[in-house]
């Protein structure tokens, strides 16, 4: 149930048939290659979230483009606000969520630039008191079998990354107008070894994707096929579908989550 599609009174019906459950399906505006659409991983975020809803039912909040991408931004279509905002615009809009009735909400991110921003962002839900708990799942991810499946039935590269073989199939699973293969430049997908001192100094720093990976594509594309970008979107669906399905069975995390903040205010009254 997508919720801009709803009526006042289908909403409020939605609310309570799903066990007050709202999935926000996040991504970003970026340079996916010479190939991709900016809003790649937005729409796979869209695609999996919709499929996966199929299965169980959920709402599914509107667009999210505004995720962490300020490595990208020497690229022209890249919206990249400050991390303050971006934080302070998601915690605005999960307490909205909360506000219309939801007291699980599930970021479902399609963007890898994300990752350490959305932890840490459910883990600052633990500031105040609240009454809702909000969970981070990466879209992406596949079981071992689910993985092997892949290798088995599809010619595959074998190496992955971004606008890569796993995204351009999903694209052209998608909407295959917006893939362009004829703009792929071999090669260029290849790290250029400037940053592999810090993987091996166990480092991280904010430049460590631009200097291996300055023109956004990283592992090869070119076998990329649209049932190759079905069927992997299929099992994505089916994986989150599973996860939402034991977020909607558990009220043990919210009752924890209150226990936490009780015995916090205990604390401050020792003595």
């Amino acid at each position: 149930m997508q919720w801009e599609n709803l009526t006042t009174k289908q909403f409020e019906e939605a609310v309570l048939s799903t066990n007050r459950v709202c999935v926000l399906p996040i991504g970003c505006l970026e340079k996916h290659g010479d190939h991709l659409p900016l809003g790649t991983d937005m729409m796979i975020a869209r695609a999996v979230t919709e499929q996966a809803a199929k299965l169980e039912p959920y709402v599914i909040f509107p667009y999210y483009l505004f995720g962490q991408v300020s490595e990208v931004k020497h690229w022209a279509g890249t919206v990249a606000i400050n991390s303050s905002m971006q934080m302070m615009l998601l915690n605005e809009v999960v307490k909205e969520i909360r506000r219309n009735g939801f007291d699980k909400i599930i970021l479902a991110n399609a963007h890898g630039g994300n990752n350490n921003c959305l932890r840490y962002f459910v883990q600052t839900m633990l500031d105040e008191r609240r009454d809702y708990i909000v969970y981070t799942y990466d879209l992406w991810e596949l079981t071992p079998e689910q993985l092997q499946h892949l290798e088995d039935h599809f010619e595959t590269p074998g190496n992955y990354g971004h606008a890569d073989h796993m995204e351009t199939s999903q694209i052209l699973h998608i909407d295959p107008n917006l893939v362009q293969m004829d703009k792929l430049n071999p090669g260029e997908w290849d790290p250029l070894g400037r940053g592999g001192w810090m993987t091996e100094e166990k480092l991280s720093a904010g430049i460590h994707w631009y200097t291996e990976y300055p023109n956004q594509i990283a592992g090869d594309p070119s076998l990329s096929s649209a049932e190759y970008g079905k069927t992997y979107i299929e099992f994505c669906a089916a994986n989150f579908a599973k996860a939402v399905k034991r977020v909607k069975q558990d009220d043990t995390a919210l009752q924890l989550q209150k226990e936490f903040f009780d015995r916090c205010d205990d604390v401050s009254t020792i003595g």
